[in-house]
């Protein structure tokens, strides 16, 4: 076999290969095609926010962006902002922000409010109330705590024994007001307090009767505890430590004099 025939059998080789890789190139980008597309109708597209936002800052598309997550995330995910309702963010509403966000998290609803002609307590929930917690100022939490912020209640009760113990009272609620500021007005405000006695939370009627009667039975004023709040929301938010339900069901009761009448905490219950 001579050098050029060689040479020429080589050329064709390496053609041949090309051909076939470029044919495994067309298939595999086809297979990827064709999953995403069974998997499109899975996935839903929704507001990811692309920088931190401050409490009552304005929102503006570069503050966005698009994140594809599973359907099933929405069942787990409470009122996220789908993608395509993105233009109602920015665009005639003017949308502010109720409580400080962080890069990478996903936009609910509830973070952002009107910027002008809106109540503050149309951020309630449906059939949701407000009322105002008292705490010793001494155990304010500073400028760490916003409202839209989640927190815990704590109170001290005595037990049969005349010991006193602590209980987790209700966990994750919203804070609607600090202080007497609201979201408005806690937005990068100068002179914002940093110790103040008085919050508001967002609870619903019947946990605010159960509230107002456990506080009666209390033996110092209310603690409170903030966390890290997050989209998905646990089963228990906004319910009554069901180890305090018998003293939630009513308030304590008082003799003549007007000197309360000790009630005593489920002696069994280890406290949390």
């Amino acid at each position: 076999m001579t050098e050029s025939t060689q040479g020429i059998q080589n050329k064709w080789l390496l053609v041949i290969a090309l051909a076939l890789a470029l044919i495994v190139v067309f298939l595999y980008n086809a297979h990827i095609r064709a999953i995403r597309a069974e998997r499109e109708g899975d996935t839903i597209a929704v507001v990811e926010l692309q920088k931190d936002i401050a409490v009552g800052q304005k929102l503006t598309s570069r503050h966005i962006g698009k994140a594809i997550i599973p359907k099933d995330s929405q069942n787990e995910y409470k009122k996220i902002v789908p993608w395509n309702q993105r233009d109602t963010l920015t665009v005639g509403d003017s949308r502010v922000v109720f409580r400080a966000l962080r890069k990478g998290g996903f936009l609910l609803w509830d973070d952002i409010y009107k910027a002008a002609g809106e109540k503050a307590s149309s951020k309630l929930g449906d059939g949701m109330v407000g009322i105002p917690i008292e705490f010793d100022r001494d155990q304010s939490l500073g400028d760490i705590l916003s409202p839209g912020d989640t927190i815990n209640l704590k109170g001290v009760f005595s037990a049969p024994s005349g010991t006193c113990r602590t209980y987790r009272i209700i966990s994750h609620v919203r804070v609607m007001n600090v202080g007497g500021r609201g979201a408005a007005e806690a937005a990068g405000a100068p002179g914002r307090a940093l110790n103040y006695r008085r919050i508001t939370i967002e609870v619903s009627p019947e946990v605010s009767l159960k509230i107002s009667n456990l506080m009666t039975h209390m033996v110092s004023p209310m603690q409170i505890e903030i966390q890290k709040a997050g989209p998905i929301i646990p089963a228990d938010a906004g319910k009554i430590n069901p180890d305090l339900e018998s003293l939630a069901a009513q308030a304590k009761a008082t003799t003549p004099s007007g000197a309360a009448v000790p009630a005593a905490i489920p002696p069994a219950f280890p406290g949390r």
